[in-house]
C-alpha cells in the first residue's frame, strides 16, 4: 500500500452557498474555471465546466510551491492516475490529470451538496438510520479502493461529500500521497488527521486497510454522538489518546444508540488492527447486515438503569399498599378515628336544615312568574386525544403526555424484543378521546436478555447459523475463503465462544470455500506491484508430485527493473525443500515492461522431492532483483510476512 496524506495539506471545501467569484479562465482550451469552492495548503479547488463533454467538474490546481518540484509532480500525476482507476458510486471520480502554462491540475466529478463535517455541525448528532446508511456507503467506497491496493489514510467527515439525494462519496484518494516521496515534508510528520487517525498511524507505523476501518469507526462515532471520541488541543495529546485511552461508549453522549451498533463501533475502534474488521468491505457488509435486521437499528435506547430503578421503587411502593388492601389487611382504628368520624357525622346532619331552606326557595322561584333563576356553573373537564407513543422511549414520550395534561404509569413487559424502556403498548389506544388528567398505562420493554455466544468452529455453516439464532443472536456470514477444511465449514467466529452479548447481537462467521476459491492476498510490494490472489487447487500431496499454483500480479506503477519471482516450499523443520525462481510468465513480459494497471496470471510449479518427509509445508513467494535484495513488502494484506517472504498457504505432504 502507499503512504498517506498529511492533515495539513487537506483541502477545506466551502458549502454550496459560500463561493468566491473570479475571472473566468480556460485550461487547455477545455476546462473553464467558474468559481473557487475550496482551498487548502496544497491546492485550490474550483467549480468548472468541461466544455468538450458539457458537464460540471471540480478542478484541483496545485499551488505554485508544489508545481516547481519535478519529482513531486511525477509522483503527483502517477497517484492521480492511480486514483482515476477507482470506479465506484461512493467514490468521487477522477476524470483527468493535466498541465497548462505551469499549472498542474486534476479534474474530478463535481458533487452538489455538502461535506459530512458541515452536515454534523449543522445537525448535531445524526439519526441512527442516517448515520449507519452513510457509514455503509463510506465503507463500500473505501473497500473498493482496498481491493485496488489503495489505502486512503485520511478518512474523516471533511473528505466525505453528501449529495442532495443523500449519497455519500469519498474524495481525495491518493492525490496528496506524492508528498511522502518528494522530500517536501517533515520526516517526523504523523500522517492523517489527528482527530481521526488510527493508533498505528499515531505511533508512526505504516497503515493498513484496518487503519481506514478505524477512521471510518471514528467518523461513525461522531455521526452518532455529534462529537469525536477523543478531543485535545495538541495533536500529540490526541495521538496518545488514540494509542492508550478507551473512548467513552457512544451511549454516554447518545442513549438512543442500540447495543448492537455500539458493539460494532467498539470493535472497529480496537487498538489492535487485528481486532477490527480487516477491510472496509467487511465493515460495510456487517453494517448492511445490521441495518437490514429490523427495527433495532432505529429504535430508541433506554435511560440509565439507576433512573429505572428509582421509578420501579416508587411505583413498587404504591403497588405494595394496593396489595395490602386487596388482601384484607386493615390497620387498627384508635380513638382519633372515632372522634373524626363523629365530627364528620354532626357536620353533615347540621347541613340538612340549610339544604331544605335552599330547596324551598328554588322551588318558589321556579313557580313565580317574572322571577329570574340562577344556575351554578359546573366546570367541564377538557378533552384531549391520546397520542401514539408506541415505539418511543418512555422518557421521550413523557414530555408530550404531560404537555397534554395526561398522567402515566409504567408497567414492565418481560421478554419484549425492543430495547429497554421502549413503549411496546399503551392503554387507552392512540386516537381515543379522554379527559385531561386521565392516566395512560404504558407497557415498556424490560432489561435486555444476555446470552452466551455458542462455539460453532468446525461446524457446517447452516448448522452454525441455526445454533446462533436459537441462542437469540444473529449470524453474519462473510465471503468464503481458501481453506483445507471442508467447504462451508466455519473456520473463524467473532466474538469467540463463551462471550456474553445482548440478545439480538451480531456474530460474524468466516467459512471455508475449500481449495476451489482463490486465496486472497492483497499484498503490496514496494508500492510498485500487488499480489492480488493465488490459485492453489489442492492441499494434500505425496513425495514426487508437483505443486501447481497461479499468482495474480498487478502493477501499481510503471516498472523499470527486471524482477524475478521466487516460490519456495519450506519443510516442517524450516529448511528450503524446493523452489521455482524465474521471471514472471517465463519472461514473456518482463517486469521492466509493466505499465500501471497491468494484470497477469503467473503459473508456477514446485517439485516435491521423493525423500520429503511427511508433515505440513509452507508455500512462500515474493520478488527480488537477481543478485540483490527482495522487494520490500509494504503491506502483507491478508497473509503473513517474514523477511519479505509472503506465506501463501500450508499444504500437507504424506508418504504412502
Amino acid at each position: 500500500m502507499v503512504p498517506c496524506t498529511p492533515n495539513r495539506i487537506g483541502v477545506q471545501y466551502f458549502s454550496s452557498t459560500t463561493v468566491m467569484p473570479m475571472e473566468e479562465k480556460l485550461l487547455n482550451d477545455r476546462y473553464r474555471l467558474i468559481e473557487v469552492i475550496g482551498s487548502g495548503g496544497m491546492a485550490m479547488v474550483y467549480r468548472g465546466i468541461d466544455t468538450l463533454l458539457h458537464r460540471p467538474v471540480a478542478i484541483k490546481i496545485l499551488r505554485e510551491a508544489y508545481s516547481s518540484d519535478p519529482a513531486f509532480l511525477e509522483r503527483f500525476q502517477r497517484e492521480a492516475r492511480s486514483a482515476a482507476r477507482l470506479d465506484h458510486p461512493n467514490v468521487v471520480t477522477v476524470y483527468d490529470v493535466g498541465r497548462d502554462d505551469g499549472q498542474h491540475y486534476i479534474v474530478m466529478e463535481f458533487v452538489e451538496g455538502e461535506d459530512l463535517k458541515t452536515l454534523i455541525r449543522r445537525r448535531g448528532k445524526l439519526g441512527i438510520d442516517q448515520a449507519v446508511g452513510i457509514a455503509v456507503q463510506v465503507a463500500a467506497g473505501v473497500g473498493h479502493a482496498h481491493k485496488a491496493g489503495i489505502i486512503h489514510c485520511d478518512i474523516k467527515p471533511h473528505n466525505v461529500l453528501i449529495t442532495r439525494s443523500g449519497t455519500a462519496k469519498v474524495t481525495d484518494f491518493g492525490i496528496a500521497r506524492a508528498l511522502s516521496a518528494s522530500g517536501m515534508t517533515d520526516p517526523e510528520m504523523i500522517w492523517g488527521s489527528p482527530l481521526y487517525f488510527s493508533p498505528e498511524q499515531a505511533a508512526g507505523e505504516r497503515p493498513t486497510p484496518a487503519s481506514d476501518v478505524y477512521s471510518i469507526g471514528v467518523t461513525l462515532y461522531e455521526m452518532l454522538t455529534g462529537t469525536p471520541p477523543f478531543e485535545a488541543e495538541k495533536p500529540a495529546a490526541l495521538a496518545l489518546m488514540h494509542m492508550r485511552d478507551e473512548p467513552p461508549p457512544p451511549t454516554v453522549h447518545n442513549p438512543q444508540v442500540p447495543p448492537q451498533l455500539e458493539w460494532i463501533v467498539r470493535k472497529v475502534l480496537a487498538k489492535e488492527p487485528s481486532a477490527r474488521y480487516r477491510t472496509a468491505e467487511q465493515l460495510a457488509l456487517v453494517l448492511q447486515e445490521y441495518s437490514t435486521r429490523g427495527d433495532q437499528a432505529t429504535s430508541l435506547f433506554p435511560a440509565s438503569s439507576g433512573e429505572m430503578a428509582s421509578l420501579a421503587e416508587a411505583f413498587g411502593g404504591r403497588r405494595q399498599e394496593s396489595e395490602a388492601v386487596d388482601k384484607g389487611e386493615r390497620p387498627g382504628l384508635d380513638w382519633r378515628t372515632w372522634a373524626l368520624g363523629a365530627a364528620a357525622f354532626i357536620a353533615v346532619v347540621g347541613l340538612i336544615p340549610l339544604w331544605a331552606v335552599v330547596y324551598r326557595a328554588g322551588t318558589q322561584a321556579l313557580e313565580t312568574p317574572g322571577v329570574p333563576t340562577f344556575a351554578t356553573a359546573v366546570p367541564t373537564a377538557a378533552m384531549v386525544t391520546v397520542p401514539d407513543v408506541q415505539g418511543q422511549h418512555w422518557e421521550e414520550a413523557r414530555d408530550g403526555l404531560e404537555a397534554l395534561g395526561l398522567r402515566f404509569t409504567l408497567e414492565e413487559l418481560a421478554g419484549a424484543s425492543e430495547p429497554e424502556g421502549t413503549i411496546v403498548r399503551q392503554e387507552p389506544a392512540p386516537g381515543e378521546t379522554v379527559e385531561s388528567e386521565s392516566e395512560i398505562r404504558l407497557f415498556i420493554s424490560g432489561p435486555p436478555e444476555m446470552v452466551e455466544v455458542p462455539g460453532v468452529l468446525d461446524a457446517p455453516v447452516e448448522m452454525a447459523r441455526t445454533w446462533i439464532e436459537q441462542s437469540g443472536l444473529q449470524a453474519v456470514i462473510l465471503d468464503p475463503v481458501w481453506d483445507t477444511r471442508p467447504v462451508s465449514t466455519v473456520i473463524e467466529q467473532e466474538p469467540e465462544r463463551g462471550i456474553e452479548l445482548q440478545a439480538g447481537s451480531l456474530v460474524t462467521l468466516t467459512v471455508s470455500g475449500g481449495t476451489a476459491v482463490p486465496i486472497r492476498v492483497d499484498a503490496n510490494l514496494a508500492n510498485v506491484i500487488m499480489l492480488d490472489e493465488v490459485e492453489l487447487l489442492e492441499s494434500s500431496f505425496r513425495p514426487g508430485e508437483t505443486v501447481l499454483l497461479s499468482l495474480h500480479w498487478r502493477s501499481l506503477a510503471s516498472v523499470n527493473t527486471s524482477y524475478s519471482v521466487f516460490v519456495h516450499l519450506i519443510g516442517p523443520s524450516g529448511s528450503l525443500v524446493s523452489q521455482d525462481d524465474r521471471e514472471p510468465v517465463d519472461g514473456l513480459q518482463p517486469t521492466s515492461d509493466w505499465v500501471p494497471g497491468l494484470r497477469l496470471w503467473d503459473l508456477r510449479q514446485i517439485y516435491i522431492p521423493p525423500s520429503a518427509p511427511s508433515g505440513r509445508y509452507q508455500v512462500r513467494t515474493g520478488m527480488y532483483v537477481p543478485g540483490s535484495d527482495r522487494l520490500t513488502v509494504v503491506d502483507p494484506g491478508q497473509v503473513s510476512v517474514e523477511q519479505d517472504s509472503l506465506l501463501i498457504a500450508e499444504i500437507e505432504i504424506s508418504r504412502p
